[in-house]
């Protein structure tokens, strides 16, 4: 049945960002978003024409080599290292302008910026933003984020390079995800030491065991707490976890052995282990019990059943319809987790029942959508120096989802109601009563420019628009642009 064209917008914002308004609704809203699922564009920091910007210095680019990405993280911790070794014999002023000049603005400012900087700009102009809807889904699910180990410069490679898995299985995702070092160093597995490997017998390290990775593995990644895995199932996991290691190039480098990640059997726990039942055991090559694992996890039903209901969850409703979970389930199982046809069941799962759930858009979706159907860009300017202006990152912070910094591996919450609240709420309202001067200087305080906007998401009967009208009748463009980007409507997808 053919759905009104309210109906095509609020689905165009429930799988993307909306559609600015100067492009028109897709004659068919299915095959429009699916069109997307394989077509992932070059991810970078864009102009509003698509085009990456030209005018960052070098070393603000984004980094995608291993080598590059290794070299800048041992950087990092290098001068961190240093910074305290000169505290001792520097001023309080000087070491504070030292630390401040060679840690934190490049890598808890820049580092930062570039990277949800380019999140924010390949979202609207990189041609495909339902892409970029899953690939937030699957960076929050595989969370990695600053941490102990003075990872900044870990988190965005790693997000990024989930981008190319999502054309595969979940599989080879889940491989990649937790055998990539920015994955070991955030949950600490590169310390992860078995209690009889060589490493530990000789004194090589004072590290043990690190349940952190294998809890998560069971816990989040795949299977849930609802598959009735125990204690005993974790420490197995991470017993198979040991010797996963990160490899960076510092003098401990070995010879042949390519920065990034290496298994390394000198802190690997020998023997086999037993996980739900089922015994790993390579004997001849070690590392293979993690492959083992890996694809057994990966099919695993509870993994199907545990990965559909959160999909749901995330794009449709906090208790989305048990068909449509099934819907999803079916065809992970069947699909043995193909990534592409999963994605496009939940697209026409959030066709199929729109009119029937609502979610809540998370800070991150609403801020794009905000300027996505205003036609206003981001704030430019980096973090290089004194200059003051808006950072996208601080925005995102001030509208309570700090990105990249989530303070838990469980990600950032995708139920409606973790973000439903009246402090949440007013700063959202602050925040469009903001943009709303951006907005009247770039359309001259036109009331047609903001009435049409209103035709293409309200209802013409509906209460928001009534309310608008009233508030544009008395002149108050500014304050009707503000309802307009409040209103449940825009709030709610």
């Amino acid at each position: 049945m053919q759905k009104p064209a309210h109906w095509v917008h609020r689905f165009t914002r429930r799988v993307a960002f909306g559609l600015p308004q100067t492009l028109e609704l897709p004659k068919d809203p299915l095959a429009w978003a699916k069109d997307q699922l394989l077509r992932p564009h070059a991810m970078d920091i864009l102009e509003q024409d698509g085009t990456p910007r030209t005018d960052l210095p070098e070393w603000v680019k984004l980094l995608w080599r291993m080598d590059d990405v290794m070299h800048a993280f041992e950087k990092h911790r290098l001068l961190v290292r240093e910074s305290f070794e000169k505290s001792g014999r520097l001023s309080k002023a000087a070491y504070q302008a030292e630390r401040r000049r060679e840690v934190s603005i490049p890598y808890h400012q820049v580092e930062h910026w570039k990277e949800v900087q380019a999140r924010a700009t390949t979202a609207l102009y990189g041609g495909a933003p339902v892409f970029e809807r899953f690939w937030h889904f699957w960076t929050n699910h595989f969370m990695v984020a600053p941490g102990n180990q003075n990872n900044d410069t870990l988190v965005g490679p790693f997000q990024r390079s989930l981008r190319e898995k999502m054309l595969g299985s979940f599989r080879d995702m889940l491989w990649h995800a937790t055998t990539h070092p920015g994955m070991l160093v955030y949950l600490d597995n590169n310390n992860n030491t078995g209690p009889r490997s060589k490493a530990a017998r000789e004194k090589w390290t004072s590290h043990s065991i690190n349940e952190n990775l294998g809890r998560e593995l069971l816990e989040l990644f795949t299977l849930s707490p609802q598959s009735g895995y125990g204690q005993k199932d974790v420490e197995a996991v991470t017993l198979i976890l040991t010797g996963w290691r990160d490899m960076r190039p510092a003098k401990s480098k070995k010879m042949g052995v390519p920065l990034g990640t290496y298994f390394d059997f000198n802190f690997h726990e020998p023997g086999s282990q037993e996980v739900m039942g089922k015994t790993y055991d390579a004997l001849f090559r070690p590392s293979a019990k993690l492959e083992n694992l890996i694809s057994d996890l990966a099919i695993h039903p509870a993994t199907a059943r545990h990965l559909a209901r959160k999909l749901c969850v995330y794009f449709m409703d906090d208790e989305p319809p048990e068909a449509a979970i099934g819907h999803v389930e079916k065809v992970f199982t069947q699909s043995k987790g193909h990534l592409p046809a999963v994605h496009a069941a939940v697209l026409d799962m959030c066709w199929l029942h729109l009119e029937q759930t609502q979610k809540f858009l998370s800070p991150e979706t609403w801020l794009l959508q905000t300027w996505n159907l205003s036609g206003l860009a981001p704030p430019r300017t980096p973090p290089l120096d004194e200059r003051g202006g808006l950072k996208t990152h601080h925005l995102m912070a001030d509208l309570g989802q700090a990105l990249p910094r989530c303070p838990q591996p469980n990600g950032w919450p995708i139920r409606s109601v973790d973000w439903i609240s009246k402090e949440m709420l007013d700063r959202r309202v602050r925040f469009a009563a903001l943009l709303s001067r951006d907005w009247r200087q770039q359309n001259g305080h036109s009331r047609h420019a903001l009435e049409a906007m209103c035709e293409r998401h309200f209802e013409p009967e509906s209460p928001e628009l009534k309310v608008i009208r009233s508030v544009l009748d008395r002149g108050e463009i500014g304050d009707a642009y503000t309802l307009f980007h409040a209103s449940p409507s825009l709030l709610w997808s």
